[in-house]
């Protein structure tokens, strides 16, 4: 019997979430790591917003909703965004 899309979606979400295969756990020990030093603000999509309370050790900053698939990290010593593609920071 072959899954339904449901099943094959959250299988597919869960990859994301295991550490050394995926991106997601380099953002979180950048981050949390004091990579950007303390993050002070961000702006973030409705899809990226949810993986805030992930990647943050601690209070949320004041976050504004964006339009694009992103989320943006401000940092006292870098920035950070985070989209599908990766991630990128600026120093």
């Amino acid at each position: 019997m072959a899954p339904d899309r449901r099943t094959f979606l959250q299988l597919a979400g869960g990859v994301w979430l295991i550490p050394g295969v995926s991106p997601a756990w380099e953002v979180r020990e950048l981050v949390r790591g004091g990579g950007l030093g303390r993050v002070v603000f961000c702006r973030a999509s409705a899809g990226h917003a949810g993986w805030l309370r992930f990647l943050l050790d601690g209070a949320t900053p004041v976050c504004e909703r964006i339009a694009g698939d992103e989320l943006v990290l401000c940092g006292t010593d870098a920035t950070l965004v985070v989209n599908r593609y990766g991630y990128r920071r600026f120093a």
